[in-house]
């Protein structure tokens, strides 16, 4: 099984100079945790991610109000991607690697073309390899990330 059969296709996603509110009202409404940060809707070329950890971390524990932009609080190095093609256990391997529970899943054409959360491993793999899925269900968060 690859990426492509267990990711969300389409997902939400922001660009650097979105607010933090917006970007916490989108992961309200579509109910995710984390968004890719693209660099505008045409090209969709990966420039970060940002999750919610990241606002309650890095914007409002710090006391930054919700109309800063993303740019300010997302991360954007040391990214944990998947391909298309990407072989299921490849990507539990880089979400237990990397401590990380989402990652965006990148198209040939270096274009976002999806996203793969633990719970879609869990709802597809959990059945028939019970051990991959809670092997990255007790993932615990990674230390804070360098956002330069």
């Amino acid at each position: 099984m690859k990426a492509r059969d267990v990711m969300t296709h389409h997902p939400s996603v922001i660009t650097p100079d979105d607010s933090i509110r917006r970007a916490a009202e989108l992961m309200r409404d579509r109910h995710v945790g984390m968004l890719p940060v693209i660099d505008n809707l045409s090209d969709r070329r990966l420039k970060g991610v940002l999750t919610d950890r990241d606002i309650v971390v890095r914007c409002i524990a710090e006391g930054h109000g919700l109309d800063c932009a993303v740019r300010e609080h997302m991360t954007e190095r040391h990214l944990t991607t998947a391909r298309l093609e990407d072989d299921v256990h490849t990507v539990a391997h880089k979400m237990r690697r990397d401590h990380v529970r989402r990652i965006p899943v990148m198209a040939d054409d270096e274009r976002v073309a999806g996203v793969v959360a633990v719970r879609d491993l869990a709802s597809r793999l959990r059945p028939a390899e019970p051990a991959l899925v809670e092997g990255i269900e007790r993932v615990a968060p990674a230390p804070e990330r360098a956002r330069e």
